[in-house]
């Protein structure tokens, strides 16, 4: 079946997904932008959360989940997940897209692409913590760079590709409205976000009713009720 979910992140509070280094900004911590310089969230982001939240909801099922470095042999093991997200000797059917930012209605997400309020960001001082002490660490001020919190994340084609069932489809629905917490820093308050997936199957839109039937399709199958 074919397969093209589009993915809207509505920020609750300020999200920061680091780039890693203070390039451009005067923060300690910045964030990763696309080529028209709006903040992300990258693909592989959105893949590991879902991922994630995928592992813990069939674990929760009864369901045998391999866990990160059990060894080739089980993570060869035939799920739901490995056939969504593959494994090292089997890749995923699916591709993961970037999720731009975007300040005013996701539809209007290209004609806003080149505005200067789209790049907007802002810096937030913070204090280091020794978490070996759970203290605040002595002398050490660190401003991180965050989106706005009136951020949206969106794409179109945020997850497009092939699957074999519905309850593939069922499994990432519901795997997208699990994932709350975005970027870093998520021990200061940052990173609380609301998903809204729209799932289209062989270019046919899916209800909300029709994907909750797919749930509790999944739910059977999977040794729930």
């Amino acid at each position: 079946m074919k397969l093209r979910i589009a993915v809207t992140i509505t920020s609750r509070t300020p999200v920061s997904v680091g780039a890693g280094g203070s390039v451009g900004t005067l923060a300690d911590k910045s964030i990763v932008r696309d080529g028209w310089g709006r903040p992300i969230i990258p693909g592989s982001q959105v893949k590991g959360k879902l991922r994630w939240a995928a592992e813990q909801l069939l674990r929760g099922l009864g369901q045998d989940i391999p866990a990160p470095f059990e060894g080739a042999a089980r993570e060869e093991l035939p799920t739901l997940v490995r056939d969504l997200f593959g494994s090292p000797r089997q890749r995923s059917p699916l591709f993961f897209a970037d999720l731009p930012g975007v300040i005013g209605e996701p539809e209007q997400i290209a004609a806003l692409r080149d505005s200067p309020e789209q790049r907007r960001s802002q810096i937030r001082p913070s204090v280091a913590l020794d978490r070996q002490r759970r203290t605040a660490a002595e002398k050490l001020l660190v401003f991180q760079e965050t989106a706005l919190e009136t951020t949206r994340f969106h794409s179109e084609r945020a997850i497009i590709g092939r699957v074999g069932s519905l309850d593939h489809v069922a499994l990432l629905w519901v795997a997208a409205g699990l994932s709350t917490r975005w970027g870093g820093a998520r021990s200061r308050g940052l990173g609380w976000a609301e998903v809204r997936a729209q799932v289209w199957v062989d270019d046919n839109e899916r209800s909300a009713d029709q994907l909750r039937e797919d749930v509790r399709a999944l739910v059977a199958h999977s040794g729930g009720r």
